[in-house]
């Protein structure tokens, strides 16, 4: 995960019920106040508007976030970017940002506000939209509340605040607005470390026992999206057949390496306001994973695409250098937050956030890169290049039966893998084991292209295939680790105090011993590629 700003950046932890009658449950609390181990203070009900935007192509939603605008009269508008998270029997954790808003007039349109904002909400919006911010939100529908706020304070210590909610969403034209009453019950933003939390659990039980509460099914904006008919998704245009699930039964091999490179460049493109945002590692990997495979896929139908093609290979290679600066990091700093629990490693402290400036720098990079002139023409162009079928420009080549070509194809990684495979002893350096796994990878995904051709025989090969890759692919981390670890020594000796850098020294002990035990299992593991197991798929594939 990247740095945030703690200040405005809180984990948020909410109880939700949906009840039939907010009376009810506002009698109870006050009866309940009367017990005495907690104090209850009652605010005067006040009506707010929540107005929920995205852009046309759903960046944020894509991003994992929603933006809310809450405006109350005679309050500062607010900005809260909210994070789907997680949801349990009416509990739900999430990340939410906050950050208030100046308008220019009482109810006027608050997206250039918000855009503009200078804190952690407008500089994310802007990171997630990229070079056009100023002409990409839209409004997507509001949602009016009269809430009841309900403080709840144990010994003086705020715990939590209860808010009873009679709320309408706008429908379309075709239905009534939606309606529905909720009770919230959200812990104080300190409330964890308190202990507040076992405390509220035991208080909401006897709540929703006594009301039968019921736990919400759908957030607001759920209910909101639903009201308006409104359904997220991404489907840029890049042409038909969007991916090899719509090739036809005996496809030409330009059209499977079209569907291919459409596949995997909607997947690029998918996760690219993630990307941006920069908080989620997995969407990081994904990207990172989507550039490797139309790289792959570039060079394994090269001698059937245009010259062309080759362009943008070089340019996808750019991209993946940078989205591997961000990964890399992220991949190190998971391992040393589950080696920090150790007692003998507690100096990692420094290192960890060593490697957060590293990686807050790498992200500030990757967002440069992102919003270049370059990368808009990178997708201009590939986008271009799909839609208008370039890749069927290369003349006779092009129109081969796809079943016809992809053997040889693949035969030929699968003798460039065993070349390298085979060479590899006791001795191997990790560039001898890092050129394997590159082969690996090509294997791998040349068969994952021809999977539409040879379902059954491709999928029954391909664990053993990934369980290779996997390994090879922890060693190579393993390997950058030890590396990392060494030049963190050598340049930050006057930076770190003596026992970081000797606890340091104990990663790379632990890296190295981890090594060794992966290069024990390489040879049952490669083992498993050969012999009859690929025997009967190359008999599938003739």
């Amino acid at each position: 995960m990247a740095p945030t700003d703690t200040a405005e950046h809180q984990q948020e932890v909410e109880w939700q019920f949906d009840i039939d009658d907010l009376d009810a449950v506002e009698s109870w609390l006050r009866e309940r106040a009367q017990a005495g181990d907690l104090q209850l203070h009652f605010d005067a009900p006040k009506e707010h508007v929540d107005r929920y935007y995205d852009t046309p192509d759903w960046r944020l939603f894509r991003a994992g976030y929603v933006l809310r605008i809450r405006q109350v009269e005679g309050e500062p508008a607010e900005a809260t970017l909210k994070s789907f998270g997680t949801r349990r029997d009416g509990l739900r954790r999430r990340c939410e940002i906050n950050e208030p808003l100046r308008l220019k007039r009482a109810g006027g349109d608050p997206i250039q506000s918000v855009i503009r904002a200078p804190g952690p909400v407008g500089r994310r919006l802007k990171a997630v939209m990229g070079r056009r911010a100023a002409h990409t939100l839209r409004h997507l529908f509001d949602a009016r509340t009269r809430r009841q706020r309900i403080g709840v304070y144990q010994d003086s210590a705020r715990l939590a605040e209860i808010a009873l909610d009679d709320v309408f969403i706008a429908a379309d034209l075709r239905r009534k607005p939606t309606h529905f009453q909720r009770v919230e019950v959200e812990l104080s933003p300190d409330g964890a470390l308190s202990g507040a939390f076992d405390v509220l659990t035991v208080f909401v039980a006897e709540m929703r026992a006594a009301r039968r509460l019921r736990p919400a099914a759908d957030s607001k904006f759920e209910l909101g999206l639903r009201a308006q008919h409104l359904q997220p998704g991404f489907a840029p245009d890049l042409g038909q057949p969007a991916g090899t699930a719509q090739l036809s039964d005996d496809p030409r091999i330009g059209e499977l390496a079209c569907a291919v490179l459409r596949e995997h460049f909607a997947r690029f493109l998918g996760q690219e306001p993630a990307v941006r945002l920069g908080e989620d590692s997995e969407a990081m990997h994904q990207a990172r994973v989507a550039t490797r495979r139309l790289r792959a896929a570039l060079s394994l139908f090269r001698d059937y695409l245009p010259p062309a093609a080759q362009r943008l290979r070089d340019e996808l290679r750019w991209v993946a250098r940078l989205l591997g600066e961000v990964r890399d990091l992220d991949v190190q700093s998971a391992r040393l937050a589950d080696w920090r629990t150790d007692d003998s490693l507690r100096a990692l402290d420094d290192v960890t956030a060593l490697l957060t400036r590293r990686r807050e720098q790498a992200q500030e990079k990757l967002l440069r890169g992102l919003n270049s002139a370059r990368y808009e023409r990178l997708v201009t162009k590939f986008t271009g290049f799909l839609r208008d079928d370039a890749c069927l420009d290369a003349g006779e080549q092009c129109m081969k039966p796809a079943q016809e070509e992809m053997p040889g194809l693949i035969r030929r990684r699968y003798d460039k893998l065993r070349k390298l495979g085979d060479a590899i002893a006791q001795d191997s350096s990790p560039s001898e084991y890092h050129a394997l796994r590159i082969q690996c990878k090509r294997l791998r995904y040349a068969l994952e292209f021809a999977e539409p051709l040879y379902r059954k025989a491709v999928r029954a090969y391909l664990p053993r295939l990934t369980a290779l890759q996997d390994l090879l692919g922890l060693l190579q981390d393993v390997y950058v680790a030890i590396e990392e670890m060494r030049r963190l020594s050598l340049a930050s000796q006057h930076e770190l105090p003596a026992q970081t850098i000797f606890a340091l020294g104990e990663v790379s002990q632990r890296y190295a011993q981890q090594a060794e035990a992966l290069r024990a299992e390489f040879p049952g593991v490669y083992r498993r590629i050969k012999g009859k197991a690929w025997e009967k798929l190359w008999r599938a594939l003739e």
